[in-house]
Order: structure tokens, then C-alpha cells, then sequence
């Protein structure tokens, strides 16, 4: 089964490939704020701070969609999955 972002895990999913990560983030520009809503942006980042691409959508689903369309191929990562290995041992 195919792992995808959706309206319910967006907040902590994305999809990686190298040091490439694609992600749904929100915000707003000056129309959206005047009219009180929110923007959803399917950015890419390289090295976790340089933005290499942004895409803005007004509903969170069409992001989502277009995130696993265009970057389906990538790695899958759900943030609230347990870790494993040494550096996530609490006993240190």
C-alpha cells in the first residue's frame, strides 16, 4: 500500500528524496489575510531551510493532491513514527 499526505496527517508527514524534502505548509498573503483565510503551500527544501519551490492552493485537499501526485516517488516520512536506534534513546 501506497503511503500518501492527507487532510488528516499533512502536519506531520512528507515525502524526501537526498536532501530534498516536499511538505504542505499554510500561511497567507495580503488578499488572504484581508478576506481571514489561510493558504496551503506544497513547498520543497533543500537542506531543511532553502526554499527551492513553493505552490499555493486555497484548500488543504488540492494540496495534498497535488503533493502525492508530484512527489509520490519519494520517501514517505510520518514524524510521529517511533524511532529507532541509538540517538533516540531516552537514557541518554
Amino acid at each position: 500500500m501506497t503511503q500518501s499526505v492527507n487532510t488528516k496527517n499533512w502536519t506531520f508527514s512528507r515525502f524526501t528524496k537526498g536532501n530534498s524534502m516536499a511538505l504542505i505548509t499554510f500561511g497567507a498573503d495580503p488578499e488572504s489575510v484581508s478576506e481571514d483565510r489561510l493558504e496551503y503551500y506544497v513547498t520543497v527544501l533543500e537542506d531543511e531551510i532553502h526554499e527551492t519551490f513553493q505552490k499555493s492552493f486555497s484548500g488543504l485537499a488540492e494540496a495534498c493532491i497535488y503533493l502525492n501526485k508530484h512527489y509520490a516517488d519519494w520517501t514517505f516520512e510520518d514524524q510521529t513514527a517511533p524511532k529507532s536506534g541509538c540517538s533516540t534513546c531516552a537514557a541518554h
